[in-house]
C-alpha cells in the first residue's frame, strides 16, 4: 500500500512491526526481505513518487566547501528510489584487503570479515540485475582476451579485476509493483523523519516523529527501527535527536559525525600503450548474460600491504568532452548535446553531466568542426548508441571511443584514509520543517595524496617492465594535481562507524546503535573504511545481512501482531 502522508490526520500514530526510514536501495531491499518473512513494515520516505524540488531542498547543507564537496541536492535524491534514480549503475563489492588489519591506515579495523559478507554478494547482484557475483575476468570463460593489452600479465599489478554494471537500476521504478503487492508493506511518502524519541533511560526507541511540508505531524511506533535514509541524512537525524543523548543518539563515544570519507578520483596521467591499438580493450566487455563489465588496473592484497598503499584502482577513460583538441566528432557531439539547455538535463543526471563537460568554457566552433569532419561516422554511430543508451533495457553505461594512437586517460578511484577531523555536524540553520541543517567538513590527508601518486608510479613500472607502454603525466606536479582534484560528496562513507567496542564507534557489527536495543542503521555511514569501491552495492550487502540478524532475533510474537493492520486502516480512514 502506498500512502501519501498528506492524507493522514494530523498527529496520527502509525504502528508497525518494523519501521524503515528511507526508500532508497537499502530501505527497499530491507522492506521487501522483511515482508517476505511475514513482518509488517512501515517504509517512510521524505520524498514523493515523483521529484519534488521543495522536498529536495530539505536536505541542503548549511555549509560545505564547493571545492571539495558536491551540493547535497546533486549527490542525494529525496524520492522513492533514493539516489538510485541518479546513479550510474556501477556494482562491485569491497575487497578482502579492506577488512584486513592495516596498521599503516589509522582507525581501519572492522568488526566484520569479508568472509561474513561474501555470501550476500549474489543476492545483492540479483537486486541490481548485474548478473553473477563474479568479479575476476579469469573466471569468465566466454571472454577470451584476459589481459587489457597483449603481453601484460597479472603480477603485483593486475588488469583482471572487474566491476559490473546494473541496468542502471532505479529501485523506485524496478520495485514499484513488488512493493505494492506486499500488503505487509505500507509505504508512506512525503513524510520526513525529524526526531527519534527514546524512553527515559535512553536504551529503547519509543517513537519517531515525522512531518509533512503541509504541516502535519505523524508519530511512528514499531518494535524495531532501521535508518536507511542515506549516510549523511541518517547521521543528521541521529545528531538532531539529542534531548536525552548529548550530541545525539549514538554519540556515546563522541564519534557520531566523525571520520567522514568518500573517494579520491580524477586523472593525473594518460596511459600510452605500445601494443597494437586494435587489440586494446578500451571499453566494456559483456559476459554470457550480456552484463556490461569493465576492467581496472589494481594491485594484489599482498602488494598493497607491502607498499602501504590505500586501496586504489584505475580504468581507461575517454578524453574530456569539453576539449575540442581531441578532434573526435563523437565526443564533440556529446559535449554539444550535454550543454544544450534542455536536452542536457534529459540525457543524464546533473552530477554526471558536470563531470563530463567540466567547468571550462569550450570553443563551440571547434566542436562543430569536429562534428562536420566526422559526419560520416556519426550517421551510423548516433542511432546505435542512442538505442543502446536510452531505449534498450540494459543500457550502455558510458561513452568510450577508440584511440588510434593507443593513448587513453587513466582515471583513478582511491580509498580515503579515515580522518577524525573530517566531520559533519549540526548548524543553527533550520529547514522548513524546523530541523537543523548540516555543516560538512570533508578533509583529505597527505597520506591520501601520496598513495595515489605512488600507485601511478607502480602502474608505470609494470607497463614498462613488460614493454607494453608507459604513463604520461598531465602536469609536472602530479601531487599538486591530486590535491586539486581531491573531493567527493557522492560516495558518503563514515560518520556512524562500526565497531566491536562501543567506545570505538557508533554502531555494532549488526548495524545496531550501541546502547539502544531496537535502533539500527543501514547505510554506508557505518563503513569503517571507504575502499576502492563506490558504496551502493555494499549498502545492500549489509542490509541483507541486517535482515538475517533481525529474523534470527525477533520473537515470533512480533510477526503478524494482532491489530496492526486495523490500527493502520483506522489512521488512514481519519485522513
Amino acid at each position: 500500500m502506498f500512502i501519501d502522508a498528506e492524507t493522514l490526520e494530523d498527529k496520527s500514530i502509525f504502528n508497525s512491526d518494523i519501521a524503515v526510514v528511507g526508500a532508497g536501495p537499502a530501505g527497499i531491499v530491507t522492506a521487501l526481505e522483511l515482508a517476505k518473512s511475514g513482518y509488517e513494515v512501515a517504509l517512510i520516505e521524505s520524498g514523493r513518487l515523483d521529484f519534488s524540488e521543495a522536498i529536495q531542498k530539505l536536505g541542503e547543507a548549511s555549509y560545505y566547501d564547493p571545492k571539495v564537496h558536491a551540493p547535497m541536492t546533486e549527490c542525494t535524491r529525496r524520492q522513492v528510489g533514493g539516489t538510485s534514480i541518479i546513479w550510474g549503475g556501477r556494482c562491485l563489492p569491497y575487497d578482502p584487503v579492506d577488512f584486513d588489519k592495516r596498521d599503516y591506515i589509522p582507525y581501519s579495523s572492522w568488526p566484520v570479515t569479508y568472509e561474513e559478507l561474501e555470501p550476500y554478494f549474489q543476492k545483492a547482484c540479483d537486486y541490481f540485475f548485474c548478473g553473477k557475483a563474479e568479479f575476476d575476468i579469469n573466471n569468465i570463460s566466454t571472454i577470451k582476451q584476459k589481459s587489457i593489452v597483449p603481453g601484460l600479465p597479472d603480477e603485483e599489478t593486475m588488469t583482471s579485476t572487474l566491476e559490473r554494471w546494473s541496468l542502471p537500476t532505479n529501485f523506485g521504478k524496478e520495485y514499484h509493483q513488488e512493493l505494492k503487492q506486499y500488503e505487509r508493506i505500507k509505504l508512506l511518502y512525503g513524510l520526513t523523519c525529524t526526531e527519534i524519541e527514546t524512553n527515559d533511560s535512553g536504551n529503547q526507541v519509543e517513537v519517531i516523529q515525522a512531518k509533512t511540508l503541509g504541516g502535519k505531524t505523524i508519530r511512528i511506533k514499531a518494535e524495531k527501527f532501521i535508518l536507511a535514509g542515506g549516510a549523511l541524512n541518517s547521521t543528521r537525524l541521529l545528531l538532531a535527536s539529542d534531548k536525552k543523548h548529548p550530541g545525539g543518539i549514538g554519540n556515546h563515544s563522541g564519534l557520531l559525525g566523525r571520520f567522514y570519507m568518500g573517494h579520491l578520483s580524477g586523472d593525473i596521467a594518460t596511459v600510452r600503450f605500445t601494443t597494437p591499438p586494435q587489440e586494446t580493450v578500451f571499453g566494456f566487455d559483456r559476459d554470457s548474460d550480456n552484463i556490461y563489465l569493465r576492467r581496472r588496473f589494481s594491485f594484489t592484497r599482498e602488494f598493497l600491504h607491502e607498499k602501504q598503499l590505500t586501496n586504489i584502482v584505475a580504468w581507461l577513460g575517454s578524453p574530456k568532452f569539453n576539449e575540442p583538441s581531441h578532434g573526435n566528432g563523437i565526443l564533440s557531439l556529446a559535449y554539444l548535446a550535454l550543454t544544450a539547455p534542455v536536452l542536457g538535463n534529459y540525457l543524464t543526471s546533473t552530477a554526471i553531466k558536470n563531470s563530463l563537460v567540466g567547468k571550462d568554457k569550450a570553443i563551440y566552433q571547434a566542436h562543430l568542426m569536429n562534428v562536420l569532419k566526422d559526419f560520416g561516422k556519426l550517421v551510423s554511430f548516433i542511432p546505435n548508441f542512442a538505442y543502446g543508451r536510452f531505449v534498450a533495457k540494459r543500457k550502455i553505461p558510458a561513452l568510450f571511443v577508440y584511440s588510434a594512437a593507443n593513448e587513453y586517460p587513466l582515471h583513478y578511484h582511491s580509498e580515503q584514509i579515515p580522518n577524525f577531523d573530517s566531520t559533519v555536524s549540526l548548524s543553527n540553520d533550520t529547514d522548513e520543517l524546523g530541523m537543523r541543517r548540516l555543516n560538512i567538513d570533508l578533509r583529505c590527508t597527505p597520506q591520501d595524496i601520496d598513495s595515489v601518486v605512488r600507485a601511478h608510479q607502480y602502474w608505470d613500472e609494470h607497463l614498462r617492465k613488460h614493454g607494453c607502454g608507459y604513463l604520461k603525466y598531465l602536469t609536472d606536479d602530479p601531487e599538486a594535481s591530486v590535491w586539486e582534484q581531491a573531493g567527493d560528496g557522492f560516495h558518503q562513507v563514515g560518520t556512524t562507524r562500526m565497531s566491536e567496542n562501543p567506545s570505538d564507534g557508533v554502531v555494532g557489527k549488526n548495524c545496531n546503535i550501541h546502547g539502544v536495543d531496537n535502533l539500527f542503521v543501514a547505510s554506508s555511514s557505518n563503513f569503517v573504511t571507504s575502499g576502492q569501491a563506490n558504496s551502493t552495492f555494499m549498502i545492500v550487502v549489509f542490509a541483507l545481512k541486517l535482515v538475517d540478524h533481525l529474523k534470527a532475533n525477533l520473537s515470533s510474537s512480533v510477526v503478524s501482531a494482532p491489530g496492526l493492520t486495523e490500527n493502520l486502516n483506522t489512521s488512514l480512514s481519519k485522513g
